[in-house]
């Protein structure tokens, strides 16, 4: 059992800070949760409030009288690190905290986020975020949309993590439009606890992710990064592609990155020699990555680089082909054999070389 599983598998769910208003991100967590139909128990924590959505609330996480698995937070920024002490006390081990005001913001938030840091290393919580939009699993054995997002995607077997939240949404969006499904969908938000790496190793192991997609914005320790990421991606008998989405190639859009979740984000020609030497495809933008998507989650993994062309016209499979070349592709020639036997069952005007 890893200890991850308190975040992708709870049993028990506690969502702190939960609201009665309509539209609010406490309201609007809750009812994800209900209708995705969550296997487990829920606990709305309000210390203002009897009940939400017909469901019992409970003035403190330390009134709840179970055992509990995962804390969802959706209190001020300020509050944070006496919730999540509550929680250390209460013997949660996994929590997910949504709120914002963090080291994004600078300053006093730099100072909060590391108090954030030092309560989950003193409790040993495994904690995603701070500033994101939650975590969603929809194995129907799990079923657990714990984000404030409006989508529960379809079961699926790609696993998604994200620096942005929007960024979150807006794939979600297009993934039911596409009807393309998900096993696991993180938003990691400022990593003040889980990171990409640690996210990747739980990843490598899950039987229901076959492909990663990640979206970055910098990296938190690249070389650990390359050693998990290789072994992902080379793996002897279970090899599983990683895709990422690295944003701040300019300058000014690595300001942006850092202006966003305080990202540190560095050279992007350092980026693209980590990715290209331990396996990770790169995509410029949305739409190529979401290519990559459907051709991995569909196809067998590759066994290596050459490949054969088949198309009803001339034109489209010399552009094949001159980009096969240019991205480093081999085009495999046909034996005797196999032109022999493809002729016997194709047209008498079939071109094959």
């Amino acid at each position: 059992m890893s200890k991850l599983d308190n975040i992708f598998h709870p049993k028990s769910i506690a969502i702190i800070g939960v609201s009665r208003k309509l539209g609010s991100v406490g309201y609007s967590l809750l009812a994800n949760i209900i209708d995705s139909r969550f296997q487990g128990i829920v606990y709305p924590v309000n210390p203002k409030a009897k009940g939400i959505l017909g469901i019992k609330c409970y003035p403190s996480v330390m009134d709840i009288p179970d055992e509990v698995d995962l804390a969802v937070v959706i209190v001020p920024a300020h509050l944070v690190p006496g919730v999540l002490e509550e929680c250390g006390k209460k013997e949660i081990r996994g929590a997910i905290t949504i709120s914002a005001g963090f080291k994004e913001i600078g300053g006093k938030g730099i100072e909060l986020e590391q108090k954030v840091k030092d309560i989950i290393q003193k409790y040993d919580i495994s904690l995603v975020g701070p500033n994101c939009l939650g975590v969603i699993n929809a194995s129907p054995d799990v079923s657990m949309n714990a984000t404030f997002g409006t989508q529960m995607p379809k079961e699926g077997n790609i696993a998604f993590m994200s620096q942005s939240g929007a960024l979150c949404v807006a794939v979600l969006d297009y993934a039911k439009e596409s009807n393309i499904g998900f096993s696991k969908f993180i938003s990691m938000g400022n990593k003040a606890g889980l990171t990409e790496n640690e996210l990747l190793l739980y990843l490598k192991d899950d039987p229901k992710t076959d492909v990663i997609l990640m979206y970055l914005e910098d990296l938190v320790n690249g070389r650990e990064f390359m050693s998990i990421a290789r072994k992902i991606t080379s793996h002897p008998t279970n090899p599983k592609p990683i895709l990422a989405l690295k944003a701040g190639r300019t300058m000014i859009g690595a300001k942006a990155a850092s202006s966003h979740t305080g990202s540190l984000a560095g050279s992007d020609r350092v980026y693209d020699a980590i990715f290209e030497q331990c396996g990770v495809l790169r995509g410029e933008t949305l739409e190529e990555i979401s290519d990559y998507v459907k051709a991995f989650s569909s196809q067998p993994f590759p066994k290596g680089k050459n490949v054969v062309i088949i198309t009803n016209s001339g034109g489209p499979g010399i552009l094949a082909t001159d980009s096969c070349i240019r991205h480093g592709i081999n085009i495999a020639p046909l034996s005797q054999v196999t032109k022999n036997a493809l002729r016997e069952v194709l047209p008498p005007t079939v071109s094959l070389s």
